[in-house]
């Protein structure tokens, strides 16, 4: 059996006001390019097909028909990460299932799956479990469930096993897909913040009993911790952020013969380049010369004795194909104003006084008066009598408490002119 194992596409994905599609776009091509040439049963994705809830419509749009493309090629099985929207997965599951045969699941809740295309093959699944959810999922009485968050991966995992290993029969083959931490995985120099606190920490106890643990959530790709169970942390599609830069991409082909695990590794192409820059203003128009940076996205830090202006101008116009993510002059010689300690610091401002600013010269669409409305919310805040005009409120306020003490005459059935 053959098993192509994917993760976190993170499609929608932006560094800073870069969008990384073109370069998932790329990576997409490149992974249905393996899946083509393996050939593999089976294709499991372990979550964060999508960067956020609501992706942009293209980044939706590239999701369906790159997973389309796979279950085109072997049944595809998804489990929902912690950036996807188990609503908008659900909605994808029920338009799969519109097909004659059912090529696709995406999978928002613990369960165990058989393919029907797939004699004595069970997959225990297991997507992304909030902090709050997980009493309700470990055991069959949440009222009664006493552990930690690890406690209850370690309980639903139990469970889902066992039902996995009675599906799939005496000599059948049980995988395990999930989208978590892992307690020893390595995160990695990754400048996004996933959910991989110790409160999310969880153990590989009982995972043994799978052929192969396919993990999602962690974008460095690696072995799952502890050496117990055989399985992989698939990793990101491309090099997320700067903190990812260093990270080699890619997607896992599992070859199971017997109780034979091979895993074999195929690099992915990573679009364009997340390149760091630190040195000398001539040192970075030595490297974007001839259009050096052309296709890349640049972090750089410029360090100079003195300002240096146009930097991003001077970078574009000899790679007029760069994307500048970040550019900072660091400067040696910048002047600092001292603070001036011999004088008394200024009291704090009364809050009519900051209205009165705020009315002035950050306000919109400004038409009553600035004085009768600074008047105003002065008597408003208890300060002293106001004096300037009352705009017709006193007057709408006093019609206001008459029709309110009408109604209220009205509604004990007596009149008006009796009350």
């Amino acid at each position: 059996m053959k098993v192509l194992h994917t993760s976190d596409w993170h499609l929608g994905a932006r560094l800073g006001r870069h969008d990384r599609l073109p370069d998932q776009r790329i990576a997409l091509r490149g992974l249905l390019g393996i899946a083509e040439d393996a050939q593999p049963d089976l294709v499991l994705h372990t979550g964060d097909v999508f960067d956020s809830p609501r992706p942009p419509y293209e980044a939706l749009q590239l999701g369906v028909q790159a997973l389309a493309r796979l279950a085109g090629i072997a049944p595809t099985v998804v489990v929902s990460g912690n950036h996807d929207s188990p609503q908008l997965l659900k909605v994808i599951h029920s338009l799969a299932g519109m097909a004659e045969t059912r090529r696709l699941w995406m999978v928002t809740r613990p369960e165990v799956l058989t393919i029907p295309a797939l004699d004595r093959v069970a997959v225990a699944c297991v997507p992304f479990i909030p902090l709050t959810a997980i009493a309700d999922l470990a055991t069959a009485d949440p009222s009664r469930f006493e552990g930690t968050y690890a406690d209850g991966i370690r309980h639903l995992n139990e469970r889902l096993l066992a039902q996995a290993a009675e599906q799939a029969g005496p000599r059948g083959t049980v995988l395990y897909a999930a989208h978590l931490y892992v307690h020893g995985a390595r995160p990695g120099r990754s400048e996004r913040r996933i959910t991989v606190g110790e409160d999310y920490a969880t153990h590989t106890e009982g995972l043994h009993r799978a052929m192969y643990v396919a993990l999602g959530h962690i974008h460095d790709p690696q072995l799952v911790p502890g050496g117990a169970a055989a399985g992989r942390y698939a990793g990101s599609l491309v090099p997320i952020d700067f903190g990812e830069a260093v990270q080699g991409k890619m997607a896992l082909v599992v070859t199971i013969e017997g109780s034979d695990v091979a895993v074999r590794e195929y690099p992915l192409p990573a679009g364009r380049p997340l390149t760091e820059f630190s040195g000398t203003p001539s040192e970075l128009e030595a490297l974007a010369a001839d259009g050096g940076l052309n296709g890349r996205i640049l972090k750089a830090r410029v360090r100079s004795d003195d300002p240096v202006s146009d930097l991003a101008e001077g970078v574009l116009h000899l790679s007029p194909e760069c994307a500048i993510f970040d550019l900072v002059n660091v400067v040696a010689n910048a002047q600092v104003k001292p603070i001036d300690t011999s004088q008394e610091p200024d009291s704090e401002p009364d809050i009519r006084q900051l209205f009165a600013e705020w009315r002035n010269t950050a306000a919109y669409g400004i038409t009553a008066p600035h004085d009768d409305v600074a008047d105003m919310f002065a008597r408003a805040i208890g300060g002293e009598e106001a004096t300037g005009a009352e705009l017709g409120i006193e007057d709408a306020m006093t019609a206001a408490r008459k029709a309110l003490g009408d109604l209220a005459a009205a509604r004990n059935g007596i009149t008006g002119r009796d009350a």
